[in-house]
């Protein structure tokens, strides 16, 4: 698996700040907690599969600083939670946003970010874009409301290599599919999707 940093990354509106929670422990140290955002009475679920608490949520920085009971210091918007799950955000591993999330209308996913995703994977079933480098160089220079993990599209592969026919590939053919599988890893896909029952995916043996 690539680096973390082959994440895309994201500029994300206030919708998405509240759903984007990247876990951390509580801090160990007693002093006043300020913070930009409180959640407050919420049920506090870690993405571990284990019993959610009930407790407060502080947000400083777009990060979070302490979970549960803490002294509060200087707080900036205090959210009611009550009646609530806070919880780290969603991974929705099947979509189709590949144009969406490059196109300025659009990028900012909020129809993802509502549900509760910040992070979506690109390059399913087999379609999208081959140039992973580009991709990500295209999303991360307008920015994204989620996080965009890309997968090494099988067909699109396939189709650069040569072309939309029913037949195996030959042996120069398949070396080329490999060389370019490799660089799109290197580039950061974070694996390969298949669409085995669209054309031309459907040749494939």
């Amino acid at each position: 698996m690539p680096p973390a940093r082959h994440v895309a990354r994201r500029s994300i509106p206030i919708v998405g700040l509240l759903l984007f929670l990247c876990w951390q422990s509580p801090p160990l140290v007693a002093q006043p907690i300020d913070a930009d955002w409180l959640l407050v009475g919420g049920t506090l679920l870690d993405g571990s599969g284990g019993e959610g608490m009930s407790g407060d949520l502080a947000i400083a920085n777009g990060r979070i600083v302490a979970i549960g009971e803490f002294q509060r210091g200087v707080i900036g918007q205090t959210i009611d939670c009550t009646g609530m799950v806070i919880c780290p955000g969603f991974i929705d591993l099947h979509n189709h946003s590949d144009r969406p999330i490059t196109d300025p209308a659009t990028r900012a996913n909020t129809n993802f970010l509502t549900q509760g995703c910040t992070t979506i994977v690109t390059g399913n079933c087999g379609g999208g874009n081959l140039d992973v480098a580009a991709y990500f160089e295209q999303v991360d220079s307008a920015g994204a409301g989620t996080n965009v993990i890309h997968l090494l599209p099988h067909g699109t592969l396939r189709s650069k290599v040569f072309g939309s026919v029913r037949r195996a590939p030959t042996s120069e053919e398949l070396t080329r599919m490999k060389e370019l599988a490799d660089k799109a890893m290197r580039e950061g896909a974070w694996g390969m999707s298949t669409g085995l029952i669209y054309v031309p995916g459907t040749y494939a043996e």
